[in-house]
């Protein structure tokens, strides 16, 4: 990075950080310091409790620095490296350890780039060196770990909080040996077992939910504060990992969330975290707090078949505009398949309220791809779009339809399904846009790039020998690019 590329990204990181309202005070150096990664823009990685929970975690622990990353620091502005913290603009070769937070498959690919930045070799057992350590964690490691298993010296396959304490207490006391944490549940040290820890340890959500211990106003929930209200989904749909991941479903009792509220009077719109927000038992009860304190509400997806009349006021006085629902398919056999059960007429009641209750914006998401559909399925969804338009009848502002793939992973019950071929993807997504282009006015179709979904179902499955694809792909874009590497430092402690 030349001096007014790092002059722009000095200046980006500090506009970025003057809008953040900060809950605890940051200490970026230590005996012990580590750099967080959050491989996708600042915008995200701010609204990822996952990742906030494990930075306050470490900013918490005496005598550990701890500094945010974000790769690239603002979506579609990519700075040359070499590559820099957030809050000082070190290199990233200052650091003693690298803590990966990997919620989505598609960030394995910005690997070649960074470690070639780095001077870093991606597979592990080619590293001379023992600093930096390189950890990683997050959803996208508890779905696929083996794919990794060749590139990270250490791999969180279950919940951080559980485990981190002690992880950091052993790393401070005994020095940077993966060997030290290899027996804590959740941990996976590859270069000593050959399968990932099956037992895992669970956190005690309803007595510590996790919250934005850092709020910025370039967040994607508009600046609002986060607060995780649910941890797991009671549900069981086919293609999901929720359940697998975070199992048991753990809720947060409607007290300690009232408490929570109440002693953060600076934020006056929230945003309530969970993979399946309407599920929480005592959700009416706390819709009805947050109306009572006028608080705004910054979510939007629902289960539709929980959406009451009742709810739907309450959440119109939180001043929720818009909703999200995901009824997946229009086909009521494949809806079973998926776990989805699908009945038409309470569905389509339940958008009649909507729309009377003055909500301006509806997104429905559909998955294409699912084993066993047929285009008569895509016929069924697509007779469903069309009583939707009957439905709202040019009332609602906004009406988008939005459709994915599907893509198999490991711990579904449908992660032994083959994954569809891109051109079978391709012929299913023009069939589906050719029909939604007879629909003018409020209606807009967005359609997941088909080449990423097959991308994204390799990613889900791959294997151990993903490091070789990864140090090939290094190597091209090093000898593209003739970087300025940052040396990687050595022990000082």
């Amino acid at each position: 990075m030349g001096l007014k590329h790092r002059w722009e990204f000095e200046e980006s990181a500090r506009r970025l950080c003057s809008t953040e309202t900060r809950e605890i005070d940051l200490s970026a150096s230590g005996q012990l310091n580590i750099a967080l990664i959050f491989l996708g823009p600042y915008a995200l990685g701010m609204s990822n409790l996952g990742f906030l929970t494990v930075h306050k975690s470490m900013s918490l622990f005496p005598g550990i620095g701890v500094e945010r990353f974000f790769f690239p620091l603002e979506d579609g502005i990519p700075f040359p490296p070499p590559y820099y913290s957030f809050e000082t603009h070190r290199p990233l070769g200052d650091f003693h350890i690298l803590a990966f937070s990997l919620s989505f498959e598609d960030s394995f690919d910005k690997f070649p780039a960074l470690f070639s930045a780095l001077g870093i070799p991606i597979n592990a057992e080619k590293r001379k060196s023992r600093l930096p350590l390189l950890l990683a964690g997050g959803a996208a490691v508890a779905s696929n770990p083996r794919a990794l298993s060749r590139v990270f010296d250490i791999l969180v396959t279950g919940e951080a909080e559980p485990i981190l304490f002690e992880m950091l207490s052993r790393f401070m006391k005994n020095g940077l040996s993966p060997d030290l944490v290899a027996d804590l549940p959740g941990v996976w040290v590859p270069s000593q077992t050959f399968s990932p820890n099956p037992i895992v340890k669970v956190h005690d959500v309803s007595s510590d939910p996790a919250f934005s211990h850092i709020v910025s106003s370039q967040n994607i929930f508009g600046g609002a504060a986060l607060i995780e209200v649910m941890r797991g989904c009671p549900r069981a749909c086919s293609f999901c990992l929720a359940r697998k991941i975070y199992f048991p479903p753990r809720a947060v009792s409607m007290l300690k969330l009232m408490e929570h509220f109440e002693n953060h009077p600076q934020f006056s719109e929230w945003g309530l975290v969970a993979p399946s927000l309407f599920d929480h038992p005592e959700i009416t009860s706390i819709l009805e707090f947050l109306a009572q304190q006028k608080i705004r509400l910054r979510n939007s997806s629902a289960k539709w078949e929980k959406l009451t009349v009742k709810n739907l006021e309450l959440l119109r006085a939180c001043g929720v505009t818009g909703l999200t629902l995901a009824p997946e398919t229009g086909s009521i056999r494949l809806g079973k398949e998926m776990g989805k059960v699908l009945q038409h007429e309470f569905f389509f009641d339940t958008l009649e309220k909507i729309v009377f209750q003055g909500f301006s914006s509806i997104k429905l998401y559909f998955m294409l791809g699912v084993p066993s559909e047929t285009f008569e399925d895509l016929d069924e969804t697509l007779s469903l779009i069309e009583k939707v338009k009957d439905i709202e009848k040019g009332r609602l502002a906004s009406l988008v339809v939005s459709f994915s793939g599907f893509v198999p992973k490991w711990g579904t019950p449908w992660q032994d399904a083959p994954a569809p071929e891109l051109s079978e993807l391709k012929r299913r997504f023009r069939y589906v846009k050719n029909y939604l282009q007879k629909f003018a006015g409020n209606l807009r179709a967005r359609f997941e790039s088909p080449k990423d979904i097959v991308r994204q179902a390799y990613l889900a499955k791959v294997g151990p020998e993903f490091a070789e694809e990864l140090e090939k792909e290094a190597f091209e874009w090093n000898a593209k690019n003739q970087l300025k590497k940052t040396p990687p430092m050595e022990a000082d402690f």
